[in-house]
């Protein structure tokens, strides 16, 4: 019966695919086989894994389709992005069936040199995922990103070249040459994968690498650069446009709680590893946000074989990461300050002794990069850690108060802190994030034993809660002190910080440090008897996060911890009162227009660089018209800063006329002061103190 005949009865009729593997030699394994359905225009209709030597199918006999034979790209029945594009580069058997013709059935013969690229080249991709809390700062914070998607796409470079124009081309080959070349002297982009496999490959040759592609035309020059993109990968770094890359996404995988990530990637009749690129996504709220989507050039992993760790660092202010893993701290009850922002602890002088010349001043890394002492100023966070058993034996509160050297008693800090923890809902493949603010003070606090109650007080957190860390200073700090006191200019001197510990009524717990014979912020009632749990501080001069016992020193009589900070909120002054030479001065000319005799005329700037407390670093400099500078003064950077003259005592900065003139006979000039403070609140800088003035004046021969 024609199968126009059928067709127009209707129905559907069967379609069986025959195949046969040949040539398998005794003892060896065949591929699997899976047999594709697909419709005239290339959409999947139907698959089955080959079982046995025939499958069948059930179809329409009035539509046309495409049978494929091929390796089972399917694995888990789950279908790749580029399904067609996948069975293509795998060198699969297609044929299409018409229903003009309807055969009965279609037959494949696959012969050795086709099936052999069917077993499939599996690699393990794995990595991590973090949060840099402050970029910029020094040393680097990280906290693990626990929740989210990792999505695994591929890059095509060849086709990516493909869609260059010959004038595009040329121009990257140009712009290749011009990064390569030993006499560049900027280095190659540092985004994407490991820049030591980079350093120990290519660092040796760079030459043998500019004249290579300095020899190439058009014809050889994609084949080349495909070739040879695990050595080149540095130097197109921004060179192409992201929309110009041939990409697609082969799979997605959710992050682990610790951070890390692996997923199984397979590749059949592979020329080389694949070239991944990574992205990441978190689903806050119902909101799908992609929280890391570098450059694709930079940051591609080229002819990736599975033994580097894919390590993922994101600055995306909206990433949800947890907080960071704590400090190792001791097998019993324990409270630990750790740190002021991201200072810690031990970084502050006569923490736990009380003594020493820069008493509270705290040691930070400067501009330069190398350790300075700088005063605290303006609103400082303060880190603590728990021990996790604390709330289990009814130690349930904390308070921080301060107390400056001119104030008769302590002040609580009743800044409110709020932490967020998350809530994880999971729908099909996607999980989203909910994050949930409990506050935890200030808040009135009693009990039977404590009736009337006590005020300032905020809870411990809960350690099985998943806490997380979006941004600090909002999500990880336990007390926000504004040194100021709201006072302009802020409040400066001497500060004790004193740390209590209450129990679910909101009576006083003493900690068991030995005391000493302090009784700041110490209550006539309070208990003096041994406690429950133990205050612990930094290590001074031991490594990193490790403690020690808080000492006899930092424990009042009656069980508080206390320590002391230098504050300092007074801000710079930067004047630049005048210049004058043997023949005027701008006190009486203030257009600034000034006569020199000869090139040995002094040529005096006044100046002041000054900090009440020498917290300063300055620096001046004289540009004349376009040439830029030509006379300047940069102090050293001391470990202590140092004023230079004071409000109405200026220094002098003397210069001869012939020195700032250069070839000139006369000229203008331009003054620039600055003075930075070496005031810092933990996570930085506070640059609201920093001040700076600029003058003008000029030399003329009269």
């Amino acid at each position: 019966m024609p199968s126009e005949e059928r067709a127009s009865r209707g129905g559907s009729r069967q379609l069986t695919v025959r195949f046969s593997i040949e040539g398998v030699q005794s003892g060896q394994s065949a591929p699997e086989l899976r047999v594709y359905l697909f419709t005239h225009n290339g959409s999947l209709v139907d698959s089955r894994p080959a079982r046995g030597e025939s499958v069948t199918f059930a179809i329409d006999p009035g539509r046309d389709y495409r049978v494929t034979v091929g390796p089972d790209v399917m694995r888990g029945e789950v279908q790749p992005a580029d399904l067609a594009g996948t069975l293509l580069k795998a060198s699969s058997l297609s044929r299409d069936w018409l229903h003009q013709i309807a055969p009965e059935a279609m037959e494949f013969r696959i012969f050795p040199p086709i099936w052999r690229c069917w077993f499939p080249v599996c690699i393990n991709v794995h990595g991590t995922v973090r949060k840099l809390l402050n970029p910029g700062g020094t040393p680097p914070q990280y906290a693990p990103i626990c929740t989210g998607t990792v999505q695994i796409f591929q890059v095509d470079l060849g086709c990516t070249l493909d869609s260059f124009t010959v004038i595009q081309l040329e121009t990257l080959k140009t712009r290749l040459i011009d990064k390569v070349a030993p006499h560049n002297p900027g280095a190659p982009g540092t985004a994407g994968n490991a820049t030591g496999r980079f350093q120990k490959e290519v660092a040796s040759s760079p030459s043998e690498l500019a004249n290579t592609l300095a020899s190439l035309g058009p014809a050889g020059l994609k084949p080349y650069i495909v070739a040879n993109n695990r050595f080149l990968w540095p130097f197109w770094c921004e060179l192409i446009p992201d929309y110009l890359f041939c990409w697609q996404e082969l799979t997605e995988v959710p992050i682990q709680s610790d951070g890390t990530f692996n997923a199984e990637i397979c590749f059949w009749c592979p020329e080389d590893f694949p070239d991944l690129y990574f992205e990441v996504v978190q689903n806050l709220d119902g909101v799908e946000t992609e929280i890391y989507d570098p450059q694709i050039a930079c940051s591609t992993f080229y002819d990736y074989d599975g033994t580097e760790s894919v390590d993922i660092v994101i600055d995306d202010p909206r990433a949800v990461a947890c907080q960071p893993t704590q400090n190792p701290g001791p097998d019993y009850l324990y409270v630990w300050p750790t740190a002021i922002g991201n200072v810690d602890l031990g970084n502050v002088n006569g923490l736990e002794t009380g003594g020493g010349p820069a008493l509270g001043e705290v040691t930070v890394t400067g501009p330069g990069g190398n350790p300075e002492n700088a005063a605290w100023g303006g609103t400082l966070s303060l880190q603590m850690q728990f021990h996790p058993d604390l709330q289990a034996n009814n130690i349930r509160y904390y308070r921080w108060s301060y107390q400056f050297a001119d104030e008769a008693s302590p002040t609580p800090i009743r800044a409110t802190v709020t932490h967020r923890y998350q809530t994880i809902t999971v729908s099909g493949s996607i999980i989203t994030i909910h994050l949930n603010p409990v506050t935890f003070g200030p808040q009135l606090v009693s009990g039977p034993s404590n009736p009337g109650g006590t005020t300032n007080l905020f809870a411990i957190p809960d350690p099985t809660l998943p806490w997380i860390d979006i941004n600090d200073p909002l999500d990880r700090p336990f007390a926000y002190f504004d040194s100021t006191e709201l006072l302009t200019p802020g409040k400066s001197g001497l500060c004790t910080l004193i740390l209590e510990l209450f129990d679910g009524d909101g009576k006083f717990v003493p900690c068991n440090n030995p005391r000493s014979s302090s009784t700041i912020g110490d209550q006539p009632s309070d208990p003096a008897g041994p406690g429950a749990f133990t205050y612990i501080l930094p290590q001074i001069g031991g490594p990193p996060n490790t403690y020690t016992n808080a000492p006899m020193f930092n424990i009042t009589d009656h069980g508080r911890l206390t320590f002391q900070v230098l504050v300092d909120n007074r801000p710079t002054v930067a004047q630049l009162p005048g210049v004058s030479t043997p023949l005027g001065s701008t006190a009486t000319d203030p257009c600034g227009v000034l006569h020199y005799s000869s090139g040995s005329d002094n040529v005096e700037i006044d100046y002041v660089a000054f900090q009440p407390g020498n917290f300063v670093d300055w620096s001046l400099t004289v540009s004349r018209g376009i040439s830029g500078v030509v006379a300047e003064i940069v102090p050293p950077a001391p470990a202590t800063g140092t004023s230079a003259g004071s409000p109405g005592s200026p220094v002098p900065f003397n210069n001869s006329a012939s020195a700032l003139l250069g070839p000139c006979l006369q000229a203008a000039f331009a003054v620039n002061l600055y003075c930075r403070a070496r005031i810092t609140n933990g996570y930085g800088q506070q640059s609201q103190y920093d001040s700076s003035q600029t003058i003008a004046f000029a030399l003329l021969h009269p």
